[in-house]
């Protein structure tokens, strides 16, 4: 007798509504989730609080179209369809949405298709959503790690750290965390800070006091994290990013690194005023040049891990190092 997923490869009908059926009522998710009510976040600046559930919306409009397409490169028009400054969201879910959809046993595994086909474009924001996925399909994790980018493959699990901020942030601060060890637990706390700046509402100070609450150990790659998600995600203003370097202290390299690689995660499509705005007020150089500060780290890295230490890590600290030098310039 032939299995469930040869017979769904085959085309059979009767797996296709199965599918269907499964992934609308147990995997699709409520635009609702993205709502700070929801999530327990305190009410924020109203513009503020509207831009950041705004994206939550986008990510989860990506993850629940990918549920119901079979060709991943199907994907792509809706996500084009969309303003620039939010297409990236939207394949970031997409990401997550076909891994998940990957776990029934139902048709082929659609996620590397989808790798394949935003290469060069969103590549960063896939590999995060899928850190999305190892965050509730635990028991996949290796499968999943298996099919990225070996370079990149950390950011999966800095989208695993979002996830767990983003959804169960009274646990993370209390001291929580699914990775604990090795470089896994430093990529995920660059995803916790990334949440930071939705949990506060896009408030800096807000922002500021909830890294401090975190042990020391944690805070560079905190910083790091919040940099990326104020300069990728905005909404955000000079005065703002004036505070977050006077509140970083001696960490304002790492907020600064998280900064250029969010100028780079914009810069294969248009990128938005409030990352140049970021670039500009750090720096006084624009996010072109900050991004393309970070595309020529990445092509001076070593070909494998140098000492144990991934060629991600070396990147992030080449990047951090290059932007301390020009925070000095501009000091």
């Amino acid at each position: 007798m032939s299995s469930i997923r040869e017979i769904a490869s085959a085309g059979s009908p009767f797996a296709s509504k199965l599918r269907t059926a499964i992934t609308d009522r147990f995997l699709t998710l409520s635009p609702d989730e993205a709502k700070f009510a929801k999530r327990g976040f305190d009410p924020a600046d109203p513009a503020r609080q509207a831009a950041l559930e705004n994206i939550g919306e986008v990510f989860l409009y990506g993850y629940n179209a990918a549920l119901g397409v079979d060709d991943p490169g199907g994907i792509l028009p809706l996500i084009r369809a969309l303003p620039a400054h939010r297409r990236g969201f939207a394949a970031e879910g997409a990401a997550m949405g076909f891994a998940v959809a990957d776990a029934l046993p139902f048709g082929k595994a659609r996620l590397p298709d989808y790798l394949k086909a935003v290469e060069g474009r969103f590549a960063y924001l896939a590999h995060v959503g899928v850190g999305w996925a190892m965050a509730r399909l635990p028991w996949r994790r290796r499968a999943l790690l298996a099919e990225l980018d070996p370079l990149l493959r950390w950011l999966a699990f800095d989208g695993m750290g979002f996830h767990d901020a983003y959804f169960y942030f009274p646990r993370v601060r209390a001291g929580w965390r699914r990775q604990g060890t090795g470089y896994s637990a430093r990529a995920y706390d660059q995803g916790v800070g990334r949440a930071l700046w939705f949990v506060s509402g896009g408030a800096v100070d807000r922002a500021v006091q909830l890294v401090a609450d975190f042990p020391p150990q944690r805070q560079a790659d905190l910083w790091s994290g919040l940099g990326l998600a104020m300069t990728y995600a905005g909404p955000i203003e000079a005065d703002d990013i004036a505070a977050a370097r006077n509140g970083s202290h001696g960490l304002v390299a790492y907020f600064a690194q998280g900064a250029a690689f969010a100028c780079e995660a914009h810069a294969a499509g248009e990128t938005p005023a409030h990352a140049d705005r970021v670039a500009r007020e750090l720096t006084g150089q624009d996010a072109l040049v900050l991004s393309t500060l970070v595309r020529d780290a990445r092509a001076r890295l070593p070909a494998t891990d140098d000492a144990g230490i991934p060629r991600y890590e070396t990147w992030r600290c080449n990047v951090a190092v290059a932007m301390a030098k020009l925070l000095e310039q501009r000091s």
